[in-house]
């Protein structure tokens, strides 16, 4: 799979290339295209006779979840994410933490409240 194979990877790419100063927007990049490098592109038709097809599709949905969880550290602390999560600005690693310890359902409710914003223009660390 490439990040152009979703459209929120593919945002994301676009705005790690557009800050390739920022070590974590490139940490970041680099964490998302080691998760879905080794899987196959979503299928667009699935035929449910075929095991194989729904089981890269359980793969590729597995591999979406876990990047998704990286941008959204990423965000956290490059100041992407509105409205804002918290007062401050966190540092990476624990925003990675953070995202990657929070249970499906903890994820869904953060992501309902806030969304992802790569075009604002706020305060980004190492650029």
């Amino acid at each position: 799979m490439n990040f152009r194979d979703v459209p929120n990877l593919q945002k994301f790419e676009e705005h790690a290339r557009a800050h390739s100063s920022c070590e974590i927007t490139i940490d970041a990049y680099r964490r998302v295209r080691e998760i879905i490098g080794p899987v196959d592109a979503p299928a667009h038709v699935v035929d449910f006779n075929d095991i194989a097809p729904l089981n890269n599709l359980k793969a590729s949905c597995a591999a979406i979840e876990k990047a998704t969880r990286v941008l959204w550290a990423c965000a956290a602390a490059t100041n992407h994410v509105l409205p804002p999560l918290w007062n401050y600005l966190p540092d990476y690693e624990s925003a990675l933490q953070y995202f990657t310890t929070l249970s499906d359902i903890e994820l869904m409710a953060v992501t309902k409240e806030h969304h992802l914003d790569w075009n604002q223009t706020g305060a980004v660390p190492s650029e």
